[in-house]
């Protein structure tokens, strides 16, 4: 019933290799008489460059197959590699950015850097004084007819304004205790 699958050449029977014998002798010999045939060929073939980038490649490719996760143990990815109680919530290092833990525990010397007290007038009366004089200064280069008031004026406040700023800035002194008046 099942005769048409038989692929098979007629007369063929296929040998399930039990005594001994393989069903391939024919094409083994076909293959041998080809190889022998056709030596000086196949050994170029062999010492070509292709041939020894495939070596290269089969090579790296086995090196890369040495260690895979299969070979590794569980304990390697699960809690063997971190010893026990040792977790990022068992840290009992404060944060920085805890400032009322920090505060309390330094007490009440702290000073900040900056201050942020109300800036006196007289420095926002200079630097205003500053700042409209140049920029009338650049005003009176672009009117030319009256480059000669506007410059006078201009440039007076902004003189006025930047020796302002400078007095202002110089007399200012640090009270700090521990100054012992040495200066760099």
């Amino acid at each position: 019933m099942t005769e048409h699958n038989n692929t098979n050449a007629s007369g063929e029977r296929p040998t399930d290799g039990s005594d001994g014998t393989s069903s391939g002798e024919p094409l083994d010999a076909a293959w041998e008489a080809f190889a022998q045939e056709h030596a000086d060929d196949l050994d170029d073939v062999a010492r070509s460059r292709n041939a020894k980038r495939f070596e290269k490649h089969a090579k790296r490719a086995e090196k890369q197959a040495l260690l895979s996760v299969n070979d590794l143990d569980q304990g390697t990815f699960t809690d063997d590699a971190i010893g026990p109680g040792r977790g990022p919530r068992d840290a009992t290092a404060s944060s920085w950015l805890e400032t009322d833990a920090v505060m309390d525990r330094y007490g009440e010397g702290f000073t900040p850097p900056t201050s942020f007290a109300p800036t006196p007038r007289r420095i926002v009366l200079f630097a205003a004084l500053t700042v409209i004089g140049v920029l009338g200064v650049i005003t009176s280069v672009l009117v030319p007819q009256w480059t000669g008031m506007l410059g006078t004026v201009f440039g007076t406040l902004l003189l006025i304004g930047v020796a302002g700023l400078v007095a202002s800035r110089r007399g200012k002194r640090h009270n700090d205790p521990f100054d012992d008046g040495a200066r760099v």
